[in-house]
Parts: C-alpha cells; sequence; structure tokens
C-alpha cells in the first residue's frame, strides 16, 4: 500500500501541474476564448464538447458530464488509483513525498535522479549560504555592501532576501567542494564551469548574488550583477533539472501572499527594481528573468490575481519588453495594464525619488493594454491619414479579439473608435470576421426579479460566484446561506467551500475536488465553474442579491406552509403550547423576511 500523502503536498503537486499541458497528451485541444476544447475521450462525439481550463485547473465535458482535476482525469485515462497519479505527478515535478516501498516501477534510474536533485537543492542552498555570508560578514563583501548601500537597499532587506557576494577570487565556492562528484553536481547546477585547461572556476564570481526559489521559496538558481563593465552586466544560472527561467518568476515566493491579496501583480524586469519596490512597501512585485514574459509565467499570475501591470523601463529594450508581454498576458485572460515612465527613468530610480504613495496612484492609473499599444503605434505613425489610421487599427485587431471580457472589450473598442475618428461599430464588426475572429459566445443572462431565476440555477450561481471571488463567499458565510439550498449536494459543495476558507486555504475548483471524494460531486463541480464563465459581462453584486433573495423567499414561503399545517393541526388537538410557540417562530420568519430586505437596502445603499 502506497503511504499517505500529506494535503500540502497534494496542493503543490497541483500548483505545479499544468492541466492543459496534462490533458493535450491525451486530446487534440484548440483554443476557444480562454478554455481549451476537443473531442471528449470519455464519450464517442462528432462535436468537441470537451472543455480544459487552464486558469480553474479543471475540465468538463458538457456531453457526457464528466468533470474533475488534473488528478481525476489521469486516474480515469490510466485507469489508477489517486496515491498512483499524484505520485508519477510529484516525480514528474521534482517533488519530495514521503517515501515509499520500491515496486517494480520505481526504478532504480528515477531514485538516482531524485537523489540528484535533492542533491542540486542542498548544494544551491550551501552556495546561498556561503555567498551570503561573504557579503554580510566578510571584508571581500564590503564593495558589494556600498553597492547596495548607494541603491538605497538596506540591510534587511538583503537580509530578507538572503542576497550574496561571489567572492573576488576565481575558485572562491569551488575551492569549498570537497569531491569530484561535488564538482559534478556544481557544474550541472551552473555554479562553476570546467576551464579550458582543466580545472573549475566559479560562474558568478565578483558578482552581487541574487537567490531565484521556486515557490515553496527553495533556491534553485542564482543571478549575479557584475560590477565592472567589461563582459554581461547581468548573469543567471542556465537551465537544470530543477530550473526552467520561462518558468519561475523572481519573487514569487515571498510576494505571492500580497498579489493574491491585492488581486495585483507589478511585474517589473530586473532583480533590483523588485527590491526597490518591495522595501518601499509594494509587496506584490515581480521580476522577468532575463527574457520576455513567457506564457507559462503569465499563466502563473493568474492563479494569484485578475490584474497584472507591466512596470518596465523607459528605454527602447524596455518598451519591446512590454509589447511582447501583453500578448501573453491578454492570452491567459488577465485585465494588463502598462505603466510607462519619464524617459532616462526606471522602476528602481522613480519609486527612490517620487516614494511608494504616488508611485501607487500612478499604478492605479496604468493605461490598459491596448491603448498603450495605440498610443505607441499612433507616435510611430508617419502621417495621420485614413490609410494609415486604418494599417493601425488593423494591427491592433488580433490584441482586440483577445480581450476574454464581452463589456471591457466593448468599452475599448469605443475608446479606440474616438481616439481614432471612426465609427465604433465598424471596428465591431470587423472583429467577427476574418483570421482569428472569435466565434459568437452565448451569454446566460439572468433575469432580475425572484421569479425569473430557478432555485438550482440560484444555488450554482451563488457557489460559482464563492469559488470565484472571495466577497461572496464572506457574504454566504455571514449571512448564512447555505441553509437556504434545497439540493443537498449543493449544499455539502457550499459547506465545503466554507470550510477551506474557514481552515485558510485557497478556494478553487481543483482544490473542492480535492476535498470531495465523489465523481458525481466532482461533475457538479466542474459544470458549474464553467457554466459561471458565460456571466462575464453583468454585474455581479445584482446577480447574487437576485440569487440570494430568490432563495430566501422559496425558504420563508415553504416554511410558512410547513408552520401553517403544524399550526392547524395544534388548534384542531387544542394544544395550547403548541399553538403559542408556532405562532412565535411565525413572528420571526415575518422578522427575518423584513431583516433581509433591510440587508439588501443597506448594501444598495
Amino acid at each position: 500500500m502506497l503511504p499517505f500523502i500529506p494535503d500540502d503536498k497534494i496542493e503543490e503537486i497541483r500548483a505545479c501541474c499544468s492541466i492543459l499541458a496534462v490533458v493535450s497528451a491525451y486530446v487534440s485541444l484548440k483554443k476557444a476564448g480562454r478554455n481549451y476544447v476537443g473531442l471528449c475521450p470519455f464519450h464517442a462525439e462528432k462535436t468537441p464538447s470537451f472543455t480544459v481550463s487552464e486558469e480553474k485547473g479543471i475540465f468538463h465535458c458538457f456531453g457526457c458530464g464528466v468533470g474533475g482535476n488534473v488528478f481525476t482525469f489521469l486516474a480515469k485515462m490510466e485507469g489508477k488509483s489517486f496515491p498512483e497519479v499524484a505520485r508519477e505527478l510529484a516525480e514528474k515535478e521534482g517533488i519530495d513525498l514521503p517515501d515509499s516501498s520500491i515496486n517494480e516501477k520505481q526504478s532504480l534510474a528515477q531514485e538516482k535522479a531524485d537523489k540528484e536533485k535533492k542533491a542540486l537543492l542542498d548544494i544551491h542552498e550551501e552556495a546561498t549560504s556561503l555567498y551570503n555570508k561573504l557579503l554580510m560578514r566578510s571584508s571581500v563583501g564590503e564593495r558589494a555592501r556600498n553597492y547596495l548601500k548607494e541603491r538605497g537597499l538596506d540591510s534587511e532587506t538583503a537580509k530578507l532576501w538572503q542576497l550574496g557576494y561571489g567572492g573576488n577570487g576565481w575558485s572562491t565556492f569551488s575551492d569549498t567542494l570537497k569531491a569530484d562528484s561535488s564538482e559534478r553536481l556544481a557544474e550541472t547546477a551552473g555554479l562553476i564551469i570546467k576551464g579550458k585547461k582543466g580545472g573549475y572556476y566559479d560562474r558568478f564570481r565578483e558578482r552581487l548574488i541574487f537567490p531565484i526559489c521556486d515557490l515553496r521559496g527553495r533556491t534553485v538558481a542564482f543571478g549575479g550583477r557584475a560590477f565592472e563593465e567589461d563582459g554581461p552586466k547581468y548573469m543567471n544560472s542556465p537551465e537544470s533539472p530543477l530550473y526552467s527561467k520561462g518558468k519561475l518568476l523572481y519573487g514569487l515566493n515571498k510576494s505571492k501572499d500580497a498579489i493574491r491579496e491585492a488581486n495585483e501583480a507589478i511585474v517589473v524586469e530586473g532583480y533590483m527594481d523588485l527590491l526597490s519596490l518591495y522595501q518601499s512597501g509594494i509587496k506584490n512585485v515581480v521580476a522577468t528573468l532575463g527574457t520576455a514574459l513567457t506564457s507559462s509565467q503569465a499563466l502563473l499570475l493568474r492563479r494569484f490575481c485578475k490584474r497584472v501591470v507591466l512596470f518596465f523601463d523607459s528605454d527602447e529594450a524596455g518598451l519591446k519588453a512590454a509589447i511582447r508581454g501583453i500578448e501573453v498576458l491578454l492570452e491567459s485572460g488577465a485585465s494588463s495594464y502598462v505603466l510607462t515612465l519619464p524617459e532616462g527613468e526606471d522602476p528602481d530610480s522613480y519609486v527612490r525619488k517620487k516614494g511608494a504613495d504616488l508611485l501607487n496612484k500612478e499604478i492605479i492609473n496604468a493605461k490598459p493594454t491596448i491603448e498603450f499599444l495605440l498610443e505607441e503605434k499612433l507616435k510611430k505613425s508617419k502621417t495621420s491619414s485614413p490609410a494609415d489610421r486604418a494599417i493601425i487599427i488593423h494591427e491592433i485587431k488580433p490584441y482586440l479579439r483577445k480581450i476574454e471580457d464581452r463589456l471591457e472589450r466593448s468599452l475599448t473598442v469605443k475608446k479606440i473608435a474616438e481616439r481614432m475618428g471612426v465609427d465604433e461599430q465598424l471596428i465591431l464588426d470587423t472583429l467577427s470576421t476574418g483570421k482569428g475572429a472569435r466565434p459568437h459566445i452565448e451569454v446566460r443572462e439572468v433575469k432580475k426579479g425572484p421569479a425569473k431565476v430557478r432555485v438550482d440555477a440560484a444555488e450554482e450561481i451563488i457557489l460559482d460566484l464563492m469559488m470565484s471571488q472571495g466577497e461572496f463567499l464572506e457574504r454566504v458565510v455571514d449571512l448564512g446561506l447555505l441553509k437556504y439550498f434545497r439540493d443537498k449536494d449543493l449544499q455539502l459543495i457550499g459547506k465545503c467551500i466554507e470550510d477551506l476558507y474557514e481552515n485558510g486555504r485557497e478556494v478553487s475548483p481543483s482544490i473542492l475536488m480535492g476535498a470531495i471524494d465523489d465523481e458525481e460531486i466532482h461533475k457538479k463541480i466542474s459544470s458549474i465553474s464553467m457554466k459561471g464563465e458565460s456571466l462575464v459581462g453583468f454585474s455581479a453584486m445584482e446577480i447574487f442579491q437576485d440569487c440570494e433573495k430568490r432563495l430566501r423567499d422559496v425558504w420563508q414561503l415553504e416554511e410558512e406552509k410547513r408552520l401553517n399545517r403544524q399550526l392547524e393541526v395544534a388548534k384542531e388537538s387544542g394544544d395550547e403550547a403548541a399553538v403559542t410557540s408556532l405562532l412565535e417562530k411565525k413572528q420571526e420568519l415575518f422578522q427575518s423576511r423584513k431583516k433581509g430586505i433591510s440587508q439588501k437596502e443597506n448594501i444598495n445603499g
């Protein structure tokens, strides 16, 4: 029997695994909005109804109703148990799990790979410790300490981020290695380089060191900044079994909680930019690792927030990096913005000159990415002729099509039409034709008034809002709405959401499925979550209030009927005590109805 896998390990595996990548190995998927669709592998069909949401970490088939997360998909496809699937995914992602007895599937080669990964983590930890001591407590680190002081970074920041110094010799780190095996590991990690005449020398000598960590806070690579002008200013570790630069973001291990709380991430280019902003109090910040923002990084950010602000240098390189990042952010479903700086400034210098308060105000007023693109293209246009304006609009169209929210897209088109002096409807019409046009998406409108919303639909909508928006989860808990649910399965789902919330755990469809071991419940969760996307563009608060009122009204009506039936029986039997008790309950029900109306008026007021 495979040993128990702790919940924190299950959540770590889920966070590291891309359900899109896993499903794509079995199903041919095509992008449809922010999701991906294909033919269901679990039943025969000719029209694709199998949908995968990378953002939510789930799949759902609208044909046969099957749904689940990355674990349940593999379990169904491979005919394996949950522990077997979890262990295989953990091995693939390099996640350590409690020891299991060796079986025929656990080869010596895999054991060797696991040991190597652990040894690589250990040697990175040793290097982090050495570099940090050289910076903080050695005479050779004085130059690096002075540099940090000049850049406005204090010792607390250096300690928090475990900054280091690579030493001023050719072999400061390599001299600490005591065996050939350690040298081979250090070479694999990119910490040392083999010389042409034999022997090794340090990759990060005479550099300020920035440890790069995974989401668990383990050092998996380093960045180094040179003090001299000869050679590259910045140097990063090469890719290794631990590190892929296009999949990690510098600082996310420390800033993810602040990002989740703010529902916003500030993306900068450099290590120093991030450290300056973080030290100033702007903690919802991450940095790219010497590359343009990648799709993997954008999807990683979407796990923690909706709004992403690109905050790059004001030079040509920074501009190009921002433009490259816009497309992947739009494809990820993020609401993306660009904050531009005066010429000659970068985020580091700007926050030190202007302070965090002013910068926060400018972040709030950052330009939506499409408006930023439009202004940049207008700057480069030679004339303002109708022909040139038409070219610019056609160049912007592919980006407009990537905006998932129909209301946001419509408002963006309106601004572009006003700026360019063209008919708004003409732009909207061109978006629905030509290459890359998006199919029409039917929106499930929720009518106002209790008579217009079915009770089961109202319960599902409330659950979707609980899973997707924290403010409604808190509101459901405060109002005790789950007691009004008639569907016991949906009530169970709601109670599990409340349990996750009260235990301080993240709430998402994928995590919720892991908390309920029931395939039929999984189908309902995936269906609710996927159908909820059709509510985009409507006021979430109005929808919530309509559904809340519908549930409350139906429950109170049924409760009143039940009390009236009991009251008739009590009167016929002459049970005065029961009559009094039931009349009191009817009065309480009346007061409860009044209280509900009052609460709604307060919310609207």
